[in-house]
């Protein structure tokens, strides 16, 4: 994918179906700084978020309007990783002041493990279409969204359960 590249044959649904993961992972993170109370968990949360729901606004203007503006499509390169360093940081701290210990009892149960391992699953899924497949491509958008909405519904259900707990 380059700035002069308007991929082809995205449709609303591709588009509106992106922003699920996006949605899924915020709840996830919402429950993380419920958690936690850090201001470091919300602050990565918020941009991971943000940076996911900019992502979806390029492809709904890509449908719509049939235009790439780059910096909506480039932006998640900056946005989250600078996101997920601050997530884990916040937990990191909070675990080291012992703010996460009934969240741990919570997520090393079964089924929040079980989700916890689809996740990962998920986001392999999600690495290997981005180094394999064309970003341009619309099956190959399919793929990814469908393996990323799985990781992050099962990252959401694994939180949720810990959180329950």
């Amino acid at each position: 994918m380059t700035k002069d590249t308007i991929p082809q044959d995205f449709s609303l649904g591709l588009a509106l179906f992106d922003a699920l993961p996006v949605i899924l992972f915020g709840m996830g993170t919402w429950l993380l700084w419920k958690m936690t109370g850090s201001v470091i968990v919300l602050a990565g949360a918020v941009i991971c978020f943000l940076s996911g729901m900019l992502k979806v606004l390029w492809k709904i203007i890509v449908v719509i309007r049939r235009k790439n503006v780059w910096p909506l499509f480039i932006q998640m390169r900056i946005g989250m990783p600078a996101g997920f360093v601050l997530l884990i940081l916040g937990m990191i701290l909070s675990f080291a002041a012992g703010k996460l210990s009934s969240f741990l009892s919570g997520l090393l149960r079964p089924m929040p493990l079980l989700f916890i391992v689809i996740s990962v699953f998920g986001m392999m899924g999600m690495i290997l279409c981005s180094s394999k497949l064309d970003s341009s491509d619309v099956r190959a958008n399919w793929i990814e969204q469908g393996c990323n909405t799985v990781a992050q519904g099962a990252f959401f259900m694994s939180i949720l359960l810990a959180y329950l707990h």
